[in-house]
């Protein structure tokens, strides 16, 4: 595996983003996301007010691979969070958890959100939305 897919690239392939979809696809088996992103995701899909969208949402949640949160990516996401804090440059308890995933397995998180991720000190990012 050498990707890590954040929430919103994982919502741009729901929703059907061709470009997302069609990297996702050609990489596919090669990523997973995070027990963090299906958490968020799993919210989204309660909260949903757009009830067209849940089957879709639904259905990648029983078919994507989720890589589990263990105590060493805990490890690297507390570390993460303290640098981050004492640099004034905190992204969020859901994104330091993601980043800190991806470090943890040493692979690279896709997302739209690089400007964001881009904080995180050695942290490969890659926009799929963009490519």
């Amino acid at each position: 595996m050498k990707y890590l897919i954040d929430t919103d690239t994982a919502s741009y392939f729901i929703r059907g983003v061709p470009s997302v979809t069609k990297k996702l696809l050609a990489e596919y088996p090669n990523w997973a996301i995070s027990a963090i992103t299906y958490h968020e995701l799993m919210q989204g899909l309660i909260l949903a007010k757009n009830t067209a969208i849940e089957p879709a949402i639904a259905a990648f949640l029983e078919d994507v691979k989720v890589v589990a949160f263990d105590s060493a990516d805990a490890l690297e996401s507390g570390r993460l969070s303290a640098i981050l804090k004492k640099a004034g440059t905190q992204i969020g308890t859901a994104d330091t958890l993601i980043a800190g995933h991806a470090l943890s397995l040493r692979l690279t998180l896709v997302t739209n959100n690089v400007k964001h991720f881009s904080r995180v000190p050695e942290l490969k990012v890659v926009n799929w939305l963009k490519d």
